[in-house]
């Protein structure tokens, strides 16, 4: 195992997995795929009937401070946790919903390659993005690609998922969900509804509810935009009226999968323009614009490190891919079986504020402003914010 480089690890926050949306996320479910995470605000959260886990998808730390500082969220966060990496919603919301870490249920990224199918895959929309032959239906991918089981199910809780109407449905979502029952919602004021209403029922459960429009917006317009504020200013007066009716049984668990930090337009790169590193690689790139993995040609590998450090060694650090698992970033072992080979041969980490795409066929490029997936610590931080009970 390689050391890391020092300017790596002076602008990087490394995955802390002891203090971890995998540690939240083994004490909410009471294994041991990491350790459990403590905290005086989580003290007597088995004592509690219900137990509330909202979800705000890209709502980091820098997006409280910059978007709502000293607003009700920011007054009510007790800790700053760690996202896993890559900090991305595939990898993160995976572990919330097994209990376990990438380096345990390895569906890394937005784009993921599946050997098991052949295929470059999007797990969460369940669609192939590049195939080296025929792609399996979708419920045969489905099979393949989820291999770990949900941990929405048992511990003598009633368990809910409460989601969009549009992924409600989706193989991902029934997978994921396990034996919960699924209540979709259409607006903030049907989710917020049921969620006040679950929690002053008196049987033991588990809620799970996701909103993702937060981390859509930033996409297309900007982690500062004004609109990203107000949609962030009416999901914070939601919850802190949710907060408000909440019952001494009931603990609301309030948090991020990740934060973002903006692209500028120059600095989203595309490996298209550089077709003498693009011969280098087996297939194109999966991963994150801000973690790119790399599967490189048998015997290319030194010459595609030198080429790519000579050519575009200013905008990221091309590390091989076993140091980054032995370093740990995808998390503790047991490692899953096709870790290693989803992980590749390179990992392509972003320095500053750069992103690195692979279009196919005839792909359009993405005018993506806010991403994530990276080592910053606006992407890497989440808050933990922690009512009732």
């Amino acid at each position: 195992m390689s050391p890391l480089p020092d300017s790596l690890l002076a602008q990087c926050q490394l995955p802390d997995y002891q203090h971890s949306l995998a540690n939240l996320a083994a004490r909410l479910h009471g294994n041991a795929s990491c350790p459990p995470l403590t905290h005086p605000a989580l003290g007597d959260l088995e004592d509690c009937s219900t137990v509330i886990l909202l979800l705000i998808d890209g709502m980091g730390c820098a997006q409280l401070n910059a978007l709502v500082p000293g607003g009700w969220l920011q007054r009510q966060q007790c800790a700053t946790l760690s996202s896993v990496f890559p900090s991305t919603t595939t990898a993160a919301i995976t572990t919330l919903m097994t209990g376990l870490p990438p380096s345990q249920h390895s569906l890394l990224a937005w784009h993921v390659w599946a050997p098991e199918a052949g295929c470059i895959a999007t797990p969460l929309p369940l669609r192939s993005h590049w195939a080296s032959g025929e792609v399996p239906d979708s419920d045969t991918l489905a099979a393949r690609l989820y291999s770990r089981p949900s941990a929405l199910q048992g511990q003598g809780r009633q368990q809910y998922v409460l989601q969009p109407q549009y992924i409600a449905d989706s193989h991902y979502s029934r997978h994921h969900g396990g034996q919960a029952q699924h209540l979709p919602w259409r607006s903030y004021d049907e989710l917020f509804a049921s969620l006040g209403a679950l929690a002053v029922t008196p049987q033991r459960k588990f809620v799970y509810a996701y909103i993702p429009d937060l981390d859509s917006l930033m996409h297309g317009k900007g982690t500062t935009h004004p609109k990203a504020q107000a949609l962030l200013v009416r999901l914070q007066q939601h919850c802190a009226e949710l907060a408000a009716t909440l019952p001494a049984s009931c603990k609301l668990v309030i948090t991020a999968d990740h934060g973002q930090i903006d692209i500028p337009p120059e600095r989203l790169l595309f490996l298209n323009d550089y077709p003498a590193l693009a011969a280098l690689l087996r297939q194109p790139l999966s991963g994150e614009p801000r973690a790119a993995i790399c599967h490189v040609k048998p015997g290319m590998a030194q010459a595609f490190r030198t080429a790519f450090e000579h050519t575009l060694g200013h905008i990221a650090w091309c590390l091989p891919a076993a140091d980054v698992i032995a370093h740990g970033w995808f998390g503790p072992p047991p490692h899953h079986p096709l870790l290693g080979e989803r992980a590749g041969d390179f990992v392509l980490l972003m320095k500053d504020n750069w992103g690195l795409l692979q279009m196919v066929g005839d792909e359009k490029r993405p005018p993506l402003l806010g991403n994530h997936g990276g080592l910053s610590a606006a992407e890497m931080q989440v808050p933990l914010i922690v009512c009732g009970g």
